[in-house]
Formats: structure tokens, C-alpha cells, sequence
């Protein structure tokens, strides 16, 4: 699960990165983008696609990150993907899982 995990922290430091002003106060770092897609609540996500079964792939990294996208898909649908594939009508990070456009 290290590959998520370490996905999931970019993920949230991206979006709670703070700068500093020339007076030392913190305000929000303006993204360079807009987030793309995702959904607010894992209820908002339901009916959850399905995702490709992890015995699909042969790579570890990949069985584990489908695996996990079949645990948790309700957080993974709360998760932008930085891909920027919600241009290819992608709702979340989620619905990276339902083909193979996660397995890169």
C-alpha cells in the first residue's frame, strides 16, 4: 500500500500547501490548474464503478493498487487525479481503476 499512501500524501500536501507573504503570514498557495474531478462525499460517488480485478495484472505495485481500489473506493473517489483525465470524463481517482489507465 505504499504506492497509494505516498499518492494520497501528494495528493493532500498539494492542496494544503501554504506560502508565506513578505510580512511572514501564511495564506494559500494559488494552484497553478484547477483540482480536477472528484467527489465531495464517498456517498455522492455511489454506485461505485467497478474496477478491473487485480488478477489482471502481473506487476505487484499494480495488483496491490487495484486491490486497494476495490477496498476503498469510496476514498479513492474522494481523491482528485492529477492526470488530469477527468478530460476523458473521469469523475476521481477512482474511476482510473476501471481500465487500466492507472497501471501507467
Amino acid at each position: 500500500m505504499r504506492p497509494l499512501a505516498v499518492l494520497l500524501l501528494l495528493g493532500a500536501a498539494a492542496l494544503l500547501s501554504t506560502a508565506a507573504d513578505e510580512k511572514g503570514a501564511k495564506k494559500a498557495a494559488a494552484p497553478k490548474d484547477p483540482v480536477p474531478a472528484y467527489f465531495k462525499t464517498a456517498e455522492a460517488a455511489k454506485p461505485y464503478p467497478k474496477t478491473l480485478a487485480p488478477e489482471t495484472f502481473q506487476h505487484p505495485a499494480q495488483v496491490k493498487a487495484y486491490a486497494v481500489a476495490r477496498r476503498i473506493p469510496g476514498v479513492l473517489a474522494q481523491q482528485p487525479c492529477y492526470c488530469h483525465c477527468d478530460k476523458m470524463g473521469h469523475g476521481s481517482l477512482l474511476h482510473c481503476h476501471i481500465d487500466s489507465h492507472s497501471a501507467g
